[in-house]
C-alpha cells in the first residue's frame, strides 16, 4: 500500500477521534459553571466548580501520563492497529459512562468517564508512531502535521455540530455525549475494516519492559539524559504554558467577553480553521525549506510573544485578529519539535521515544488545570501571563540544547 494512502487512513481515524471528542469540549465547562444549564449550579459555588473542572482535567492528564507510554510500548510490541482499535472501543464506553454521570448528576461517574480513557485508551502517541513508521527523517515534520490538520478539521466539524444543535431546545449536555459515542463507534468500525498495520511485526523490535510506573521512569529518562534533557525540558515548559491557554480558554472567554455556548463554539471553530490552515498549508513548505532546529529557534520565540498579543484585545473582533498569530507559531512549533524527538532515536523504538515525549507532555498538561482552579478566582488572564514566562524559559532551554549539540 502506498504511503500516501496509509497517511490518509491515519489522518481519517485521527479526524474521527477528534471529531467525537470535540463535540463534548464546549459542553464540559458549562457542566462545571453557574450557567442555567449546569447540573451542579445549586450544589457548589463558582470557585468550587472551577476547582472541580480543573481537577477533572488534571486527573485526566495524570491518567494519560501513566497510560500513554505503556500504550506506546505495547504498540511497538503488538502493532498500531490493535492498540487503536481497543483504545477507541474504550473511548465509546467512556462517553457512555460520562453520559450516565450527567443523567444521574454523579461527579464520580463524570470523573471516571474522563480518567479511564486517559489511563488506558490514549491514542496520540500510537498515531504519531504510525506516522513515524511510514516517514523518513526529512518528511517527519510535515507528516506529523497530519495530526494538527485532523485536530483542526475534527474541531471544526464537532463544534459546528454543537453550535447548530444548541439553537434547539431539545439539545442538552446528554445529547453531546450520545453524539460522541456514535461518532466513536463509527471510528471503531473504520479502524477494524480500513486501518492498515504500519509496523513491521516480522522485524525484531527492541521493547522496553512494560511497568505501571513507566511514565515516571520516562520522566526520569527525559530529564536526566545528557542527550535529551534540555530538549525535553523545553517541550515541558512549552506544553505547560500552552495548556493554560487551551484548557481554560472557555473560562477566559466567558469572563472577559461574556460569551455563551454558541459564541464559545464559534471561537473554537475559528481556532480549528486556523490550525488547519497553518499545518495543512504553511507547515509543509516551511519544513521543506528549513531544518527543524532552525525553525524552532525562531518559532518558539515568536510563540512566546503571541501570548502577550492575546492580552491586548478588548473586543471580540480584536480577539479574532489576534488568535491566528498564536496558532501559526504554535502550529509550526509542536509538529516540528516532535520530528526532532523522533529523529533522536532509530526506527525500532519510535513508539517508545514518542511515549517518553507523551509522558512529558501529559505531566505538563496535568499541572495547569489544578493551578488554574486556584488562580482563576483572582485573575482569569493568569494563563496568558504564565504561558509567556513558560515559553520564554522553553526557548532558553532549546537554545541550550542547540549549543550543546553544536559543541559535540
Amino acid at each position: 500500500m502506498k504511503n500516501n494512502t496509509v497517511l490518509f487512513r491515519i489522518f481519517f481515524t485521527n479526524f474521527l477521534d477528534f471529531l467525537s471528542f470535540s463535540v463534548i469540549i464546549p459542553v464540559l465547562p458549562f457542566i462545571f459553571s453557574t450557567d442555567e444549564s449546569s447540573i451542579f449550579r445549586n450544589d457548589f459555588t463558582k470557585e468550587q466548580l472551577t476547582l472541580l473542572y480543573g481537577l477533572l482535567l488534571g486527573f485526566a492528564a495524570l491518567a494519560s501520563f501513566i497510560g500513554a507510554p505503556i500504550l506506546g510500548i505495547l504498540s511497538d510490541k503488538i502493532g498500531r492497529k490493535k492498540i487503536l482499535l481497543y483504545s477507541n472501543i474504550i473511548h465509546v464506553l467512556a462517553y457512555l459512562l460520562t453520559l450516565l454521570g450527567v443523567y444521574s448528576v454523579s461527579l464520580l461517574l463524570i470523573f471516571l468517564g474522563r480518567i479511564v480513557p486517559g489511563l488506558i485508551s490514549n491514542t496520540v502517541n500510537t498515531v504519531q508512531a504510525a506516522i513515524a513508521d511510514v516517514s523518513d527523517e526529512q518528511s517527519k515534520a510535515k507528516n506529523f502535521g497530519i495530526t494538527g490538520v485532523a485536530f483542526g478539521l475534527g474541531f471544526i466539524g464537532g463544534l459546528l455540530i454543537v453550535v447548530l444543535l444548541s439553537a434547539y431546545d431539545w439539545f442538552s449536555h446528554s445529547m453531546a455525549f450520545i453524539l460522541a459515542a456514535i461518532l466513536g463507534t463509527v471510528n471503531v468500525f473504520y479502524i477494524w475494516l480500513q486501518f492498515p498495520e504500519t509496523l513491521n511485526l516480522d522485524k525484531q523490535q527492541a521493547h522496553q519492559k512494560i511497568q505501571l510506573w513507566t511514565g515516571f521512569d520516562n520522566i526520569r529518562r527525559a530529564f536526566t539524559s545528557a542527550k535529551f534533557q534540555l530538549f525535553f525540558l523545553s517541550i515541558f515548559m512549552l506544553t505547560v504554558g500552552f495548556a493554560f491557554f487551551t484548557q481554560f480558554l472557555q473560562y477566559y472567554l466567558m469572563d472577559k467577553f461574556h460569551m455563551d455556548l454558541q459564541q464559545v463554539g464559534l471561537i473554537f471553530i475559528y481556532i480549528g480553521v486556523c490550525v488547519v490552515i497553518t499545518q495543512g498549508v504553511f507547515l509543509r513548505p516551511i519544513s521543506n525549506r528549513f531544518p527543524p532546529k532552525q525553525v524552532l529557534k525562531v518559532c518558539i520565540f515568536m510563540f512566546m510573544l503571541s501570548y502577550l498579543l492575546l492580552l491586548l484585545p478588548q473586543t471580540v473582533a480584536q480577539l479574532y485578529m489576534a488568535i491566528p498569530v498564536m496558532l501559526f507559531f504554535q502550529g509550526i512549533t509542536f509538529p516540528t519539535s516532535l520530528a526532532v524527538v523522533s529523529n533522536l532515536v532509530n526506527d525500532r523504538i519510535q513508539g517508545e521515544i514518542i511515549g517518553i515525549n507523551q509522558s512529558v507532555q501529559a505531566l505538563a498538561n496535568a499541572i495547569p488545570p489544578i493551578l488554574f482552579g486556584f488562580a482563576v478566582g483572582f485573575n482569569p488572564s493568569f494563563p496568558l501571563y504564565f504561558g509567556t514566562v513558560c515559553s520564554f524559559f522553553g526557548w532558553l532551554m532549546f537554545l541550550g540544547f542547540l549549543k550543546k549539540a553544536e559543541d559535540k
